[in-house]
Parts: C-alpha cells; sequence; structure tokens
C-alpha cells in the first residue's frame, strides 16, 4: 500500500485468509473485479466529465457496500475543489462541501498533502470533524485518494461505510483512484478544447 495518513486500519476478511471459505474469497475477487469493469466502462462510455464521475461513485457505493463516494475535480484558477459527483445516502452537489479550499477540511487536506486518509476508526479521526454525526450514522470507515496525474493533483475521491475496509479493498482503491485521476483528467482536457473551439467558431460567426 502507499503511503497514507491511516488510522485503525484492520481487515475485514483478511485476518482469518487461513480458514476464509473459498467460495467467500472467490466472491471478493470477483467484486473487486466487477468495480474495475465498471469504472474502465464509466472512463470510456461517458460523454461529459460530470457524467462520468457519477458513474464511478455509483460503482464504488455499489461494488463496496459504502454509505457515500463522492468525487470532486481541483479549479486551478482558485485552488478549490469541486464536488462533480456524490452517490449513496448524500446526491446533492450544493451542500457545504460542494467547494474545498485547497488545505481545508480533510478533503483539502488530502489535495495539499497529496496523501490518502484512510481509518476504520471514523469516530475518534480528528479529521472528522462532525463527530456526532458519525456516531449518529454509524460511521466506520473513511478512505480519501488523491486523484494524480503524474504528482499533479487533478480532484480527491472518498467515501465513507458502515463496515470496516479490508487491505484488499484499500489497495483496489488506490489503483482505482489513479485510474479515475487519468480519465477525469482526459474529459477535462477534452471538454476544454470543445469550449475553445466552439469559442472560436462564435467569433467566426460573429465577425462575418
Amino acid at each position: 500500500m502507499t503511503d497514507s495518513k491511516q488510522d485503525g486500519i484492520v481487515s475485514m476478511h483478511e485476518a482469518h485468509l487461513e480458514v476464509m471459505p473459498e467460495e467467500l474469497s472467490a466472491f471478493l475477487d470477483r467484486r473487486l473485479a466487477e468495480l474495475i469493469r465498471d469504472v474502465g466502462l464509466a472512463l470510456v462510455q461517458s460523454t461529459t466529465l460530470d457524467e462520468m464521475a457519477q458513474q464511478c461513485t455509483q460503482a464504488l457505493v455499489h461494488h463496496f457496500d459504502a454509505a457515500f463516494a463522492r468525487i470532486w475535480t481541483l479549479n486551478d484558477e482558485e485552488n478549490v475543489l469541486e464536488l462533480r459527483a456524490s452517490a449513496g445516502m448524500y446526491t446533492h452537489l450544493n451542500g457545504p462541501h460542494s467547494r474545498v479550499p485547497l488545505g481545508a477540511l480533510k478533503i483539502g487536506l488530502i489535495a495539499s498533502e497529496r496523501l490518502p486518509h484512510l481509518t476504520n476508526s471514523v469516530v475518534g479521526d480528528p479529521r472528522v470533524s462532525d463527530q456526532a454525526w458519525a456516531i449518529r450514522e454509524g460511521m466506520v470507515a473513511f478512505a480519501g485518494y488523491p486523484l494524480l496525474v503524474s504528482e499533479r493533483i487533478v480532484g480527491v475521491m472518498a467515501l465513507f461505510a458502515r463496515h470496516p475496509l479490508s487491505p484488499s479493498v484499500l489497495d483496489t482503491m488506490t489503483s482505482i483512484a489513479n485510474t479515475i485521476a487519468v480519465g477525469l483528467d482526459r474529459k477535462q482536457g477534452e471538454e476544454a478544447r470543445l469550449r475553445l473551439f466552439e469559442a472560436e467558431q462564435q467569433a467566426r460567426r460573429t465577425a462575418e
């Protein structure tokens, strides 16, 4: 596993791999493979960045049985992370975490430090500021990953779960975060080029 900020990470299944039924191990492997497949499909089939990000968060919620998952992308001009997708128990994009400055809150710190923050002890984690909410909702685990392309931050991917996340899940999420980062960066470039082309076309029509 890559360097990260970790507290209380324990195995959901792997502590007893020697006695774990072979069928359960195969089931978990299948779920992780299905997640990788669904994220891959989202990256190649989505027509917009927002659609891509939303399908990725939905896949995370479905395959990891997460309470909710979110993706932010970095607004370079304002140095702010903008919430682009949210799936699970929260689907709104206009709440208090819709715009997070770099270095602020746990999401902004993940981006500024360029390190994951992983815990299976949400209650008591100093980076989870709303402890009353965590207790009320029964949150157990949090996993937040910087979305990096060649050490350049493009966003943050994060989820909360009501159960522990095993090392194999966290390792898979590291790989998924890298894949999503590349996909989002590519889509952002495509959309920027399209906006430039449309602006040039509009300028030509205005000049004629």
